[in-house]
C-alpha cells in the first residue's frame, strides 16, 4: 500500500490478514519501538482535529519516528488553501518528509495530492470519508465482540458526517451486517447507501431509540458544534441520555461507540465497562501505527 485516501478502496483480506495482525502486535506491546526509526511524517491539517492528529502523532513517536505538524494550515503562508496540494506535497518532499497525513474538507484534495507521486499520502479525514477511522472501529468490533460479520449496528447523530461515511463502507465488506439509522441530521451519502446495499448491508430507519432492537454496537456521532446541537434541538432532535435506563436497553456484550468521544452533546450519566469510548481512541492509535507501518517502511 503506497497512500490510504480513501475507505473505498480496502479490502476484507487485506485488513484481517495484513492490518489487524499488526495491531495485535502493536496491542500487546511486541513491537520494537524502532519499526519507522529515521522516518518522518508531517500533519497537514486544513481542518482542525484532536484525536486524530495526537493520534498519528503519538503513532509515530511509539514507532521511533519523528512527526512535523501544522496546527491550521490554512493560517501558514503559502500553503493557505488546497488549491495547489500538490506542489505542498512536492515541498514536504524537498525538504525530506517519507510521507503527510492530510486532513481538509476541500473535494479531491486527497486525489491530487496522491498524484504528486513522490511521498505516501495518508487521509486524516476528508469531506465524506475518514479511512483510519473506519479501520479503528473496524478494529474495536473485532476485539470487543470477537467477530464483525452478523453484526447489528445502530448509528444515532449527525448521519452526513464523513466518520459515518467511512464506518458504513468499512462494514459494508464483511457479511450480515444490519444498520439501525436514527438521524439527528443530514443523511448517508446515497452512493455509499446504494455501493453498501449491493454489498449485503440491510438498513433500517427508526425515529426512536427504543425501536433498535439487540444492537451489538450504537454508535454516537455527535452535531459538530453547541450551535448546531441548540438548532436541532429546535426542530425536535430527540434528547437521548446514556443513563442506566438507556444501557438496559443493551445486551451484556453491547457497545456503546463514540468516534468524537465525549463532547457535550450526549449526556453520559452512567459508568459501564459496554461504554468503549476510551478503548475505542486507544484502538484508533494502533491502527494508525499498523497503518504507518505498512505504508513508510
Amino acid at each position: 500500500m503506497k497512500n490510504l485516501i480513501e475507505t473505498s478502496s480496502l479490502e476484507r483480506v487485506w485488513i484481517e490478514d495484513v492490518l489487524f495482525p499488526k495491531c495485535d502486535v502493536f496491542r500487546l506491546k511486541k513491537g520494537s519501538g524502532r519499526e519507522l526509526e529515521g522516518k518522518s511524517l508531517y500533519c497537514l491539517f486544513y481542518d482542525p482535529s484532536f484525536i486524530t492528529r495526537a493520534s498519528f502523532q503519538r503513532a509515530m513517536h511509539l514507532l521511533g519516528g519523528q512527526f512535523y505538524q501544522t496546527e491550521n494550515a490554512s493560517q501558514s503562508f503559502p500553503v493557505t488553501e488546497t488549491n495547489y496540494i500538490d506542489n505542498v506535497v512536492a515541498i514536504l518532499h524537498s525538504l525530506r518528509m517519507d510521507g503527510v497525513v492530510i486532513r481538509s474538507n476541500e473535494p479531491n484534495v486527497m486525489t491530487e495530492a496522491a498524484g504528486a507521486g513522490v511521498i505516501p499520502v495518508v487521509s486524516g479525514g476528508g469531506i465524506y470519508d475518514h479511512p483510519t477511522q473506519a479501520l479503528a472501529d473496524l478494529y474495536t468490533l473485532q476485539l470487543e465482540r470477537g467477530a464483525i460479520d452478523g453484526a447489528h449496528v445502530a448509528i444515532v447523530g449527525r448521519l452526513e458526517h464523513r466518520n459515518v461515511n467511512a464506518w458504513i463502507l468499512g462494514l459494508s465488506l464483511f457479511d450480515n451486517i444490519m444498520v439501525s439509522l436514527l438521524p439527528f441530521s443530514g443523511t448517508i451519502n446515497p452512493d455509499i447507501v446504494d455501493l453498501c446495499t449491493e454489498r449485503g448491508v440491510k438498513f433500517t430507519r427508526v425515529n426512536t431509540i427504543n425501536e433498535i432492537k439487540d444492537p451489538d454496537v450504537v454508535y454516537l456521532n455527535a452535531p459538530r458544534t453547541e450551535a448546531h446541537a441548540n438548532l436541532l434541538r429546535s426542530r425536535g432532535m430527540p434528547a437521548i441520555k446514556i443513563n442506566q435506563e438507556f444501557m438496559n436497553l443493551l445486551h451484556d456484550k453491547a457497545i456503546v461507540m463514540n468516534p468524537i468521544q465525549r463532547s457535550g452533546d450526549f449526556a453520559i450519566e452512567v459508568v459501564d465497562k459496554r461504554l468503549a469510548f476510551y478503548r475505542q481512541s486507544e484502538n484508533a492509535l494502533i491502527v494508525r501505527m499498523a497503518v504507518l507501518t505498512e505504508i513508510l517502511s
